[in-house]
């Protein structure tokens, strides 16, 4: 059931190394659905150190967050195509941090993760448009944070979803 009240914050991780991104993919909502590493945030944690453990836990990779690049919100009750919230919440504010590598497992796996994830993969940058993402914009996100730099700062996107 979705508490419509209830607001989660989460935040994820952008990382990039040889042209690759490093992404979760899972069988939710869809099959074959693809994601960036990240997840809720916990009492007295940042939201930079958010993103540090949960691609951690998500997939073995040790990171530093670097810099905000996004802000997005989803509201699920304007999105009645969209999807249900595995925490139940009905609004999601997220936020998206570029991320530099600090330790690379030789094998990617976290020691925590998701139920709904079923592997993780370093995914070639010129093949995001062709997968599918959650968000949906995934990919259009990417290649803009890419394009910009590190220097432009963060942009909020408000209740993106498409």
């Amino acid at each position: 059931m979705t508490d419509q009240g209830r607001i989660r914050i989460a935040a994820s991780g952008l990382v990039v190394r040889d042209e690759h991104v490093l992404l979760v993919r899972g069988d939710w909502p869809r099959p074959g659905t693809w994601w960036l590493p990240g997840g809720g945030q916990q009492a007295g944690e940042t939201l930079a150190a958010c993103a540090e453990r949960e691609v951690f836990e998500e997939t073995g990779v040790r990171v530093k967050a670097d810099g905000l690049v996004v802000v997005r919100e989803y509201i699920q009750a304007n999105h009645p195509a969209g999807h249900r919230m595995l925490s139940g919440a009905g609004h999601r504010v997220e936020a998206m941090f570029r991320c530099r590598i600090l330790q690379e497992p030789e094998v990617l796996g976290g020691p925590a993760q998701d139920s709904v994830q079923l592997g993780v993969d370093w995914v070639a940058l010129e093949k995001i448009d062709g997968l599918r993402t959650l968000p949906p914009c995934l990919p259009a996100v990417i290649t803009d944070a890419l394009t910009v730099g590190p220097d432009r700062g963060a942009v909020y996107l408000g209740d993106a979803y498409a």
